[in-house]
């Protein structure tokens, strides 16, 4: 076993302890002594516990000052002893430890589902295990060889997978529109953009980043990480930037995937691969409103995801159309400077508090993070379980429940009061805002939005905030139905993506000849999210139904997705099938359980009306599944549901 080493001296640990979370470094201890009075009862925590209408926990521990003091007294004598003595590091502990630890450092149960879960996104378990140790006996120690995949896409999800290909020794390229890897990471660039979920989830399992500045970081920071897990896990060599796919079709006869690409000297190509990886997401292509006249506008006029950095904003008259994700992150630094600031609403959101928004990570957080064995993964643990399932009653309907249009069962009610009081709270003398600022519809019922003092910049004198609808885009501004011109200098279009026209728009033609756009309409439907009926050896990452509501983490809904992708190439290739293809019935039986379960969550609320619908009222973006259930759903591989040649 290898030896625990400590840097540092007496100082950085005492700063560390100050800084560090009690209840983690309480299992720390345990972990490291195997001492059970370090989850004695004297030291057990308070539950976690949300503030009211938040979504983000108070995980302290609730400790008097008195207990705080001794469990780092504490603390402190066991590190020294361990920086100085180094002994051999612990071993990992078993499934019944996790749980033992889990439950008393959250004080309540943590069953044995979500503990295994945790087991691998802590790494203390190897996930990849399961399909890696098949293959490599399969092989006898030989490459894999007349097998090859494209990944399509190198944003979030195309890195996870270009990884787990590389890990295995699957040969691959990956492929990328644009000049560098990110994805919307590269692409968004807006003031203020920056991610609603805690960092410490909003990272890999096995590229943790215990040196985030913020709790919640922003663009570059984010960009930045993921160019450094390109870097770290040598994919650079597999990659080819600024090429975009224009198409790709199955061959059936060679049970390959023919793809054409562009690169960007606009000259043409046509790549092979037996399998392909669609990681292109949801969220990629931007939406621009159907209004009339917008070509007509004679200042700039953009698209947050295409954020004009050459118009300078300070001063002028600025319209944004939007209030959803992008436009709550930066209204508040583009009211900041500019002259006055008109908001175009068409529908208002749910925005939670959250304390920790700007809040930079504790010096001594990230020591500890670096540098205190299993500190990291312990912290990780709670911090999934504090972002992941939690909010999952409030989201699930009460059919009995009274009033259904404005909430799904007590605890949505109760948490639609606490957001209905922040709301006037926020808007302190502008009290005149708050009907105009509350939905009509169940929290959850579209994503929380994360505040960033949207209200009060709401309420500032140089916003305002148009509720009446948009007749057409003159050359001077914005007119409204009322017959209203809002004269405007410059115009900010915020209103989200093409988040329904999955893989569009590439053409993707599968066995029988049809094209995925024919097939699907605007209802798209995959198994797990992921396979499709009749495109062989194609698998979709951050496909239909796998969007996330009701907490933070896609991270993780993406590692699930590729550890379920690694489990059918591996499959692929140890039994030498060329083509692997869902069956039909399966398809059809998966996805009607899917719109089943839909129907009676807050997203699939009869009164919401969302870019997370299609025409017919179907759920194609969002996973009906708690994190744990889609866990569960994506671990195992039955290769009965299957067509294989």
């Amino acid at each position: 076993m290898p030896r625990i080493t400590i840097p540092g001296n007496d100082a950085d640990l005492r700063q560390a302890l100050e800084d560090v979370n009690l209840p983690t470094i309480l299992m720390v201890l345990e972990h490291l002594t195997g001492d059970p009075r370090w989850l004695s009862p004297r030291y057990q925590p308070a539950p976690i516990v949300a503030p009211e209408g938040s979504l983000f926990p108070d995980d302290s521990g609730g400790y008097s000052e008195e207990i705080a003091a001794e469990i780092r007294a504490g603390a402190f004598e066991v590190l020294t002893r361990v920086r100085d003595e180094q002994p051999a590091l612990p071993p990992p502990p078993t499934l019944e430890q996790m749980i033992e630890r889990m439950s008393f450092s959250v004080a309540e149960p943590v069953g044995a589902e979500f503990a295994k879960m945790l087991m691998e996104e802590t790494g203390f378990v190897d996930r990849d295990a399961q399909w890696r140790e098949p293959l490599q006996a399969a092989l006898a120690g030989s490459a894999v060889a007349d097998f090859s995949v494209i990944v399509i896409g190198a944003g979030m999800s195309g890195i996870c997978a270009a990884k787990k290909l590389k890990d295995a020794g699957i040969p691959f390229t990956m492929l990328d529109k644009n000049p560098a890897v990110g994805g919307t990471w590269y692409e968004n660039t807006y003031p203020d953009c920056g991610v609603d979920t805690p960092n410490h989830f909003y990272s890999y399992s096995f590229e943790r980043n215990p040196n985030w500045s913020g709790y919640f970081s922003k663009r570059d920071e984010l960009q930045a990480y993921f160019e450094h897990c390109t870097d770290k896990f040598g994919l650079r060599d597999s990659l080819r930037l600024s090429t975009n796919v224009e198409r790709m079709r199955y061959q059936s006869d060679e049970h390959r995937w023919y793809v054409e690409v562009t690169n960007a000297a606009g000259r043409r190509e046509t790549l092979s691969a037996n399998a392909v990886i669609s990681a292109v997401g949801q969220l990629n292509r931007p939406n621009m409103p159907d209004i009339e006249g917008l070509e007509t506008f004679a200042g700039p006029l953009f698209h947050s995801a295409r954020w004009r950095h050459d118009v300078d904003l300070a001063g002028k008259r600025v319209a944004v159309i939007g209030t959803g994700c992008s436009a709550v992150q930066l209204l508040p630094k583009t009211a900041a400077i500019a002259a006055h600031v008109s908001v175009f609403q068409r529908t208002p959101h749910w925005v939670s508090p959250n304390r920790d928004y700007y809040r930079p990570v504790e010096k001594g957080l990230i020591w500890a993070l670096n540098h205190i064995p299993y500190y990291g993964e312990w912290h990780r643990a709670r911090t999934i379980f504090g972002f992941a399932d939690r909010t999952w009653p409030a989201v699930v309907a009460d059919p009995a429940w009274p009033t259904p249009e404005r909430s799904l069962n007590e605890v949505n009610e109760g948490l639609r009061a606490s957001l209905e009081a922040y709301i006037r709270e926020q808007l302190g003398n502008r009290q005149d805002l708050a009907p105009v600022c509350t939905p009509d519809f169940p929290v959850f019922g579209k994503r929380l939005i994360v505040d960033n003092n949207w209200y009060p910049t709401i309420a500032r004198d140089n916003v305002e905030l148009v509720t009446t609808g948009i007749a057409r885009i003159t050359p001077q501004g914005v007119a409204t139905v009322d017959g209203r011109l809002h004269e405007v200098d410059a115009i900010v279009v915020a209103t989200g993506f093409k988040s329904n026209l999955f893989l569009w728009p590439m053409e993707v033609v599968g066995r029988s000849g049809t094209s995925l756009a024919e097939r699907w309409g605007d209802y798209p439907r995959a198994y797990k999210g992921v396979t499709v009926p009749d495109y062989p050896n194609l698998f979709c990452l951050y496909g239909p139904n796998t969007n996330i509501v009701h907490g933070g983490g896609i991270i993780y809904q993406t590692e699930c997705q590729v550890h379920y992708v690694m489990n059918c190439l591996a499959h692929m290739i140890r039994e030498r099938i060329r083509a692997f293809e869902v069956r039909e019935d399966v398809n059809d039986a998966y996805n009607e359980q899917v719109q089943a379960i839909s129907r009676t969550l807050a997203w699939g609320h009869p009164g919401v009306q969302s870019w997370y619908k299609n025409s017919q009222g179907n759920v194609v973006n969002n996973s009906p599944f708690s994190f744990e259930a889609y866990w569960q759903l994506t671990h195992e591989l039955q290769p009965e549901n299957y067509l294989r040649a």
